[in-house]
């Protein structure tokens, strides 16, 4: 499987020490420059630089822009940040791959448009399901600890565990 992904989902999958979860599900993995940006160059520092700046190296992460300038000035007209609508506008012009976004604009705009759409917590499901992940409540709380916007014990916290027995 393909994907296009934002910068949350590679960065708090390097926070909590799955970042090979991405590797495993997906065999090639297109970044925008503005999420390359966020994530490697302003990020130096912070999870997520250096497993993304690897996953380039070893190239089944591929940075790219889309080329799109009219989808691109129609998502800007939307409200959101330039980083947000080159996400979408490439995962829009790449309808075979996979979005991995967690940020809420991203994902009503890509559900607006029909794309296929998972973020870091559905990853985190499918991989204790197929047994990749011990205990998924750990890797929960260590995402919150890391400072995800999930609340402990609340509505989705508590179906996400549900889901994964």
């Amino acid at each position: 499987m393909r994907a296009v992904a934002d910068s949350t989902p590679l960065i708090y999958f390097a926070a909590i020490g799955q970042f090979d979860l991405l590797r495993l599900y997906f065999s090639s993995v297109l970044i925008p420059n503005a999420v390359h940006e966020e994530v490697v160059r302003a990020g130096t520092e912070r999870h997520g630089a250096l497993e993304t700046r690897a996953g380039v190296e070893e190239g089944w992460i591929t940075v790219v822009d889309p080329i799109n300038d009219s989808r691109i000035a129609f998502l800007l007209a939307q409200g959101m940040t330039p980083t947000d609508v080159h996400v979408v506008a490439l995962a829009q012009e790449q309808q075979e791959y996979l979005l991995i976004a967690d940020d809420t604009m991203v994902r009503k705009q890509a559900q607006s448009l029909g794309l296929p759409l998972s973020g870091t917590l559905g990853i985190l499901l499918n991989a204790r399901l197929d047994g990749h992940l011990p205990d998924l409540k750990v890797m929960l709380d260590q995402l919150i600890a890391a400072g995800f916007y999930l609340q402990p014990n609340g509505p989705l916290y508590k179906e996400l565990l549900q889901r994964a027995l």
